[in-house]
């Protein structure tokens, strides 16, 4: 059984290396964001829309596989590269005709240009496939955090060097390029297994089963909000698609920096609870007390100072951003209350109904996005923040049944997370409010403001016995 020390490693390894990762790319983004233009921005988020709806339908969740497998054969692994091999190459086609088709029906020269060098990165991500995932099944956390902060410092250091140079758009697609090159040659110096680099078809059928309940799983998700995108790009330009996404990276880098690296960790815990004591509920439910005690004060906080925010950091050039961004991140703190939806459903064996409640969340939310989007971008952005009540109402109770534990346990998390959120933002609110929410509020009083939320913040949390509190307790405890 996973013992708590072991997963709290897990854990500061993991959450170390998102952190650093999240730093540079937050820093980079900046910078990059002063050196290329909105319509650059918009260029390239109309390409990697284009790319992940292609790749909704080849995500087959393949490392899942290796990590689920209780025997794991080198003939195993080579019917799993062979699958993925013949994925990639089909999504590298896709690529292709996509290009073609941005060149020659729908007179997008740059999206054809994009999508040319994009295709590349598929060829070099398939190589560290193998490697990747055999380190997550034998818990390398170290290794595969280090190559995590390498990826990341390649990736923005080829991006800013590149638009320097002048390539404007195309610094992201080929900065992807050099970036899987570099990780693929680490991975496999790291784990060299060239023995399963051999075609086999025998149990690919099992595979092809697993990865379909993967694709309804994640697909429609990824289906909807690049639908979405897409869509706005056609109604409103380009240069409002790049302002859009621009708001959209903050929360979602947030949203998979802080819940995404800790889900990975606890999904396995999960797992060996469910294993070992039949339950799971114990470890779910401190799991979202961290995580809503971290991220919906971090998130309600930028909501809050949105306008100064996008001013320092961006540039008045993206102050249309600071709107969306407030309810973008609304948006996101109300998604994270339902965290974990897919490891839960995985678990006790309902991918079913998630694809079930997937499929009428999708809809609901290309619908109100896409009528949001033929009037502004900022009722775009409100369209998000009722897909994500929607997603809640839905989830609600079928989260409460698998999750089981104590009747209204959630619940209470809730009311608690929204007294330390509540305590956390005050004073920044407070300060807006007397600034009339101005882009030009002093940054030294907002400083201070955050400063004063921060210790009220942490004082609650002491005064509540909070996990957080007793995990950073724990860390600064003498050891002996």
């Amino acid at each position: 059984m996973l013992s708590d020390m072991s997963v709290r490693r897990s854990l500061l390894w993991t959450y170390g290396a998102h952190l650093t990762s999240f730093l540079i790319t937050f820093f980079s983004s900046v910078i990059v964001a002063r050196l290329v233009s909105p319509r650059d921005f918009g260029i390239y988020a109309m390409a990697v829309a284009a790319t992940t709806i292609m790749n909704v339908f080849m995500q087959l969740g393949l490392a899942k596989y290796i990590m689920r497998e209780a025997e794991l054969s080198r003939d195993l692994l080579r019917s799993l590269f062979t699958v993925n091999f013949f994925m990639t190459l089909l999504y590298c086609l896709a690529i292709l005709v996509g290009s073609a088709v941005a060149r020659f029906f729908a007179n997008s020269e740059e999206v054809a240009n994009f999508l040319l060098v994009f295709a590349i990165f598929p060829i070099l991500a398939m190589m560290e496939f193998i490697p990747s995932a055999l380190a997550a099944r034998e818990m390398r956390f170290g290794l595969i955090s280090a190559l995590a902060i390498l990826r990341v410092i390649v990736l923005a250091g080829s991006t800013i060097a590149l638009a320097l140079f002048g390539f404007a758009y195309m610094s992201f697609a080929w900065a992807q390029v050099i970036t899987f090159g570099v990780t693929a040659i680490a991975f496999n110096i790291a784990i060299w297994r060239p023995d399963v680099w051999k075609l086999r078809f025998v149990g690919i059928r099992n595979i092809a089963k697993f990865g379909l309940e993967m694709i309804g799983i994640g697909g429609i998700t990824q289906l909807n909000t690049r639908l979405g995108e897409m869509t706005m790009g056609s109604l409103l330009g380009l240069g409002t698609l790049g302002v859009y996404t621009r708001a959209a990276g903050l929360p979602a880098t947030i949203y998979s920096n802080v819940f995404g690296a800790g889900s990975n960790v606890v999904f396995s815990r999960l797992s060996n609870d469910l294993r070992e004591v039949g339950t799971f509920h114990e470890t779910y439910l401190r799991f979202m007390r961290l995580l809503l005690g971290v991220l919906w004060p971090m998130m309600v906080g930028i909501a809050v100072l949105a306008e100064p925010i996008i001013a320092t950091l961006y540039g008045h050039q993206w102050q249309a951003a600071a709107v969306p961004l407030s309810l973008l991140t609304i948006a996101a703190a109300i998604t994270v209350a339902i965290g974990m939806t897919a490891e839960i459903h995985i678990l006790r064996h309902r991918t079913k109904q998630q694809v079930r409640i997937e499929t009428w969340r999708a809809i609901f939310g290309y619908t109100a996005f896409a009528a949001g989007a033929t009037l502004s971008l900022t009722l775009a952005a409100v369209a998000k923040v009722a897909e994500a009540l929607f997603a809640y109402f839905l989830y609600r109770r079928p989260m409460i049944e698998m999750v089981g534990g104590p009747p209204g346990a959630l619940r209470r998390i809730y009311l608690e997370a929204l007294l330390i959120t509540s305590v956390a933002v005050l004073p920044a609110f407070v300060l807006m409010v007397w600034f009339g929410f101005s882009p030009a509020t002093p940054l030294l009083l907002l400083a201070g403001t955050i400063f004063l939320g921060v210790i009220c913040w942490a004082l609650l949390l002491m005064r509540l016995r909070h996990p957080l509190y007793q995990e950073c307790a724990r860390l600064l405890r003498p050891s002996h």
